[in-house]
């Protein structure tokens, strides 16, 4: 075995914001490639498939546990290379999202203080193409290096090769799961390019012309504080669900029987439904608790774990709301929290 930075039957539940899960059989924190590359050698000795952690922030563990050797990645390094009007910033898997976007807004670079305060790391970006207040990593995202575990080498995907979509990417498929994200390049610009259609964002800045990066990136954490539970204290994953993307025949005979249902078109024509609203206003279900779970009483859209709850219980209750959704609006939904 590799000694120091290799366990065995590591409980999983304190690794993750949901704050549940079973052990790992096999437990690894990385903090360098030599590291990555050790681990994942040992892994296909012992023939046993390979999870990577990195927040923890976007994931519900069953409660038997995972017969896996999960990989801790902590990889971090941030660096700035400058162009024209712009700026390359490459940033190791295991640094802490707000971290690297607090050190961005305080060079003044523009593009990622949309995703300020939320919770994770870098590598999680790419794989869930993380997205906010308008904005969506991939975006952004110029490049992202991975360790391929089939072909035993480090690669460098461009953005083409990602193939970001709504909560989506290659990442997510079964070719992209062999792939673990070592770093990940984005490009931001040295010109103000404020990105305030989103409707909270809007009403936040009414008042105001023309608002600092930093102002930005404030009003983020302030909206986002008043929206979301604080995950240091009861377990949550953010938003559980993603919203519903339908056809426009569809949305069009929801906004029939609910005329004030939000309804954004897409470019493809289809229209993304908002999952928050028929949680609250079409099924009631805000507020919703059965036991140590519930949703969210200031926002439908997120679990929450109030102590003790099962990963089971989660998915139970999960069933629940899906049911219920299905019921109203005929609409089968996704969940956007990744599930080992």
């Amino acid at each position: 075995m590799i000694s120091g930075i290799w366990k065995e039957d590591v409980s999983l539940a304190p690794y993750t914001t949901l704050k549940v899960g079973g052990k790992a059989k096999y437990f690894a924190v990385v903090k360098n490639e030599e590291e990555l590359k050790e681990v994942c050698s040992e892994a296909r000795r012992l023939d046993l498939p390979v999870l990577v952690l990195g927040g923890g922030s976007n994931l519900l563990i069953s409660d038997e546990g995972i017969d896996a050797v999960v990989i801790k990645n902590e990889i971090e390094g941030i660096l700035y290379q400058e162009l024209d009007d712009e700026v390359l910033v490459t940033a190791g898997g295991g640094e802490v999202w707000d971290d690297l976007v607090s050190d961005i807004v305080g060079r003044n670079l523009w593009g990622l203080e949309n995703l300020s305060a939320i919770p994770g790391t870098v590598g999680a970006t790419p794989i869930q193409n993380v997205g906010a207040y308008g904005v969506e990593a991939g975006e952004l995202i110029e490049s992202v290096r991975v360790y391929d575990i089939d072909k035993d080498d480090f690669i460098t995907l461009s953005v083409a090769d990602c193939h970001f979509a709504y909560r989506d990417s290659f990442f997510k498929t079964a070719g992209g799961r062999r792939n673990i994200i070592v770093s990940v390049t984005y490009r931001l610009s040295k010109k103000p390019r404020p990105r305030l259609l989103y409707k909270d964002l809007a009403e936040y800045f009414k008042a105001i012309a023309n608002p600092s990066l930093q102002e930005v990136r404030q009003a983020i954490i302030n909206t986002r504080a008043g929206k979301f539970p604080d995950w240091t204290k009861v377990g949550t994953a953010g938003s559980f669900f993603k919203n519903p993307i339908i056809s426009s025949e569809e949305a069009a005979e929801l906004v029939k029987e609910y005329p004030t249902l939000p309804v954004f078109v897409q470019e493809d024509g289809r229209a993304k439904i908002s999952l928050g609203y028929i949680l609250d206003k079409i099924c009631g279900l805000r507020g919703l608790r059965e036991g140590d779970v519930g949703l969210y009483e200031k926002q439908a859209l997120i679990l929450v774990n109030y102590g003790g709850a099962s990963a089971l219980e989660i998915k139970e209750f999960v069933q629940k709301i899906s049911d219920a959704v299905f019921e109203k609006t005929k609409i089968k939904i996704e969940q956007e929290v990744n599930c080992w």
